[in-house]
Parts: C-alpha cells; sequence; structure tokens
C-alpha cells in the first residue's frame, strides 16, 4: 500500500477543460474512489473545491454506488450562481488509491446538473492542499491525527 506522508505526497496534475470565458483553462480536479454497496471501488474526478463546505456529486451516482438517494438527510445546498439545490447527505467510504479508507460527508444531488465537487468538510481535514500553479499539480499531504 502506498502510504502518504509529508514526504510522500500525492500529486495529481491540473485537467485541461475548456471555458466558455478562458477558451482553454487548467482546473485542479483529484480522483477519489468510492465505495459501491457490493463493497466495489469506482474511481470519480471531483472538483477540488476551497468554497464549498460540502463535497457534492450528481444525481446519476446514487445508481452506481447503490445508494438510496433520500435515505440521507435532506438538505438546500447554494450553488455558486446562488441557485438553491435540493440534496441529501450521505456519508460515504472513500480513499485515495492505495491509500487507507475513511469516511466522509456527500450531498448527493436530485440534479443531474451539479459539477462533482471535493468541498472542505471531511476531506480538509485529513489533508493539507498545495496548490502549484507553476507545476500545474494539486499536491495532498496527510494531516497526522495526533
Amino acid at each position: 500500500m502506498n502510504e502518504l506522508t509529508e514526504k510522500n505526497p500525492f500529486s495529481f496534475s491540473y485537467q485541461q477543460e475548456i471555458s466558455g470565458v478562458l477558451g482553454k483553462s487548467l482546473r485542479p480536479r483529484i480522483p477519489i474512489q468510492l465505495k459501491t454497496k457490493t463493497n466495489a471501488w469506482i474511481t470519480i474526478s471531483l472538483y477540488v473545491d476551497t468554497g464549498a463546505d460540502i463535497s457534492i456529486l450528481p444525481k446519476s451516482t446514487i445508481d452506481i454506488l447503490g445508494v438510496n438517494l433520500k435515505s440521507g438527510n435532506e438538505v438546500i445546498v447554494v450553488g455558486l450562481a446562488g441557485e438553491l439545490i435540493r440534496a441529501y447527505i450521505h456519508e460515504l467510504e472513500c480513499r485515495l488509491e492505495g491509500t487507507e479508507t475513511f469516511k466522509i460527508r456527500f450531498a448527493i444531488s436530485e440534479k443531474e446538473s451539479v459539477v462533482p465537487a471535493l468541498g472542505r468538510d471531511g476531506f480538509f481535514q485529513k489533508f493539507n492542499f498545495h496548490f502549484n500553479n507553476k507545476d500545474q499539480t494539486v499536491q495532498l499531504e496527510k494531516i497526522s491525527q495526533s
């Protein structure tokens, strides 16, 4: 198993995408593995969103994960443009490839149109993030739980 330490951080390259405003844009995304109800692991690429309170997933992930959407606690999440989004909170088991598992809360939206994003709650308490714009990477360092 690949041990994630301060001397061995995980590094992920920014992903080039098309922006309606900027043309080509580099964005920090991290592949997170989520555990399904059948104990399989699926990988979902999430935008790193330092302004988001909680991580969010679109509705289609319920079928992949085997989650009953409405079994979670109902919340209203406010999107970046002020849009109110009905979602349900689910604690999901996840990992970075080759690391130990941990649980974080995700808001799973009733809508498909939400962008999968990694918010601060849960994940940011486990890892320090370093955005290296020169190298176009985001590095994660595990925070020791002493």
